[in-house]
């Protein structure tokens, strides 16, 4: 009888851990992939001097933007197609053409600090470019830009009409 008590709690043990670690394999979430806020530029021998220039990309998904040079995109919905891609349903304003157009903006996954960028716009697709994420210095530069522009941007008086 002693046995038999010393037995089923080892067996439970077992079998417990046993099942815990199959559930936890098995049941794992799919990370999705979502690449860091900041600023970016096309990589090569002067990133870094780019990205101190004037970055050529910058991703703030936390705020539903993304945006370039001459452009930004207010983002509307988020579509994970795969591992390490995804599509973002943006409508854009475009410094050429003054006019806000609705765009399909393509990001896949390089690595962790790079991704490719593609856009279809009223049907035309654009070849991918290759942004990677700029140095620390430029990225606290651009956060410290952007918090003084958000302050202006609340202490103007709102127009009525």
């Amino acid at each position: 009888m002693r046995l038999h008590h010393i037995l089923l709690p080892v067996a439970l043990m077992i079998g417990t851990g046993a099942a815990a670690y199959a559930q936890d394999s098995s049941k794992l979430p799919a990370q999705k992939w979502r690449p860091k806020d900041g600023i970016y530029a096309v990589p090569g021998p002067d990133h870094a001097t780019r990205c101190g220039d004037q970055a050529e990309a910058y991703v703030e998904l936390g705020e539903n933007f993304i945006g370039g040079n001459e452009y930004g995109c207010s983002i509307r919905k988020i579509t994970d197609l795969a591992p390490g891609r995804m599509k973002l349903e943006a409508q854009c304003d475009d410094a050429q053409t003054e006019k806000p157009k609705n765009e399909l903006i393509l990001l896949k996954r390089i690595d962790d600090y790079t991704f490719s960028w593609s856009q279809i716009t009223r049907g035309a697709s654009t070849a991918g470019v290759t942004f990677a994420y700029c140095p620390e210095d430029a990225q606290r530069t651009y956060r410290e830009n952007s918090a003084r522009a958000k302050e202006e941007k609340a202490k103007e008086p709102t127009q009525k009409q």
